[in-house]
């Protein structure tokens, strides 16, 4: 099994900097971006698209599937992290937001279970990125294209890859060390009943 991971479209809320909304719609070149994809995608025999239901996930998927003649499952497990809603659309610079931020870091470190406000914890994230990756598994297709956010794609193969070894801290230090553009793709392939990471971040030469 071939699973293919790709980041949405550029949002105003990536120009600017903000925490994004569910709302959040493409910008003119995120949907230059979504029709590149596309083109990217379509020798790849892609059997079936699944999207996040989040606007940003499912207008890139919807420019997809128009392109290559595909349908486009949508499942709520690839949304994006929840954030508190104390923050939404406030800028990342924000002191406000940096202090929750800082306040988060600290917490789900010393304790994982530990919640701000409404908020996803690393506990419920890593639960739902274990749950995606069951529920993918049971597909029976061949290749599939999951267009999903930054966070969500970066937990599922930090998954992949640590399994039950995965903590808070190990999972910042892959997120801030690795890179994940919009529309960049990532490959990840099932053997048996292994998974192993082939492709990080590939975008157009």
């Amino acid at each position: 099994m071939k699973l293919y991971f790709a980041r949405h479209g550029e949002t105003e809320s990536n120009l600017l900097k903000r925490v994004g909304s569910f709302g959040d719609r493409l910008t003119d070149n995120g949907r230059v971006q979504a029709r590149q994809l596309a083109a990217r995608v379509a020798g790849e025999a892609i059997d079936l698209i699944i999207a996040s239901p989040y606007e940003r996930t499912k207008e890139t998927a919807a420019i997809v599937a128009g392109i290559i003649g595909k349908d486009v499952l949508e499942t709520a497990l690839l949304g994006e992290k929840k954030w508190p809603g104390e923050i939404t659309g406030k800028l990342l610079n924000d002191p406000e937001v940096e202090k929750i931020f800082e306040l988060m870091k600290e917490k789900n470190n010393s304790d994982p279970g530990w919640h701000y406000g409404d908020e996803e914890n690393f506990l419920d994230i890593k639960k739902r990125a274990e749950l995606f990756i069951e529920y993918v598994s049971g597909l029976g297709e061949k290749n599939i294209l999951a267009v999903s956010h930054e966070y969500f794609i970066k937990t599922v193969i930090a998954v992949m890859i640590f399994g039950d070894k995965l903590t808070f801290d190990i999972f910042r230090s892959f997120f801030h060390s690795t890179c994940l553009a919009n529309t960049s793709l990532t490959l990840c392939e099932k053997e048996q009943d292994a998974w192993k990471l082939v492709t990080l971040n590939d975008l157009p030469k």
